[in-house]
């Protein structure tokens, strides 16, 4: 019971991450003409979709799973988002916002080709063990530093992203991004260096470490875009962007 009640739990979350992820990243495009956040958020949505059918699929098999074409696409997501998506690319794609930074189609294509190549180096297959054949859990020293450093490297910059959202007054959502920012940061440090014990998270596919992680990405990247709009929307208030054909501006 307790591991179809853990099982179920991770379900949701990861449903929640997809929706989350196809609607902000739709509205990134449609309303803010911001490519690379948009783009960026339909990336997770996916990798979060193929994590949701593997795991379905290979529910009784998990050795067989690891072994499919799947899981080594999974890996690639989750080390594209985690090296550049949700760092460099972030940053960039919110730069928009707080220093009017129109990134040209080579930064775009530029910044793209740069998260494939860290994604393909980072998911070979000797990065995607988290056991050793003793069951002892497995630290890949050189990617999990890396994955920290670039995440605390983000969390700076969207302490200034904070810090913009309460000058202009949107102390909610200046709060919300904190949280989440921090949480995202949490589970970065938890993901590879301080993993569940057993006795806590007793799956093997770390069920409950997983249903805090996909819940804290979607509900981030659902806040990033509020906390994108109230910038946005104080830019073109105070004249210092100008408004587009999709939106009126308003006060944040």
């Amino acid at each position: 019971m307790k591991e179809d009640i853990y099982g179920l739990t991770f379900l949701v979350a990861d449903l929640i991450m997809i929706v989350c992820g196809y609607w902000a990243g739709w509205r990134f495009i449609k309303h803010h003409r911001n490519y690379l956040l948009g783009i960026e958020w339909f990336i997770v949505a996916t990798s979060g979709t193929n994590f949701l059918v593997w795991a379905l699929r290979f529910a009784d098999d998990p050795d067989g799973g690891e072994a499919s074409g799947q899981y080594a696409f999974a890996f690639f997501l989750d080390a594209f988002s985690r090296s550049i998506g949700i760092t460099l690319l972030l940053v960039v794609g919110l730069l928009a916002v707080t220093h009017r930074y129109k990134a040209s189609l080579a930064v775009e294509i530029g910044v793209f080709a740069l998260a494939i190549g860290c994604g393909l180096f980072l998911a070979q297959p000797k990065y995607r063990d988290h056991v050793d054949d003793n069951g002892e859990f497995l630290l890949h020293q050189g990617p999990a530093t890396f994955y920290l450093v670039v995440n605390l490297l983000t969390l700076a910059f969207l302490l200034y992203f904070v810090k913009r959202l309460w000058e202009i007054g949107a102390t909610r959502v200046a709060v919300a991004t904190l949280a989440v920012s921090l949480a995202a940061t949490a589970v970065a440090l938890t993901y590879d260096f301080f993993p569940l014990p057993d006795s806590v998270d007793p799956l093997e596919d770390r069920a409950l470490f997983y249903t805090f992680a996909l819940t804290v990405w979607g509900l981030q990247m659902l806040t990033y875009l509020f906390a994108y709009r109230a910038l946005d929307d104080h830019n073109k208030a105070t004249g210092s962007a100008p408004a587009d054909d999709h939106r009126k501006a308003v006060r944040a």
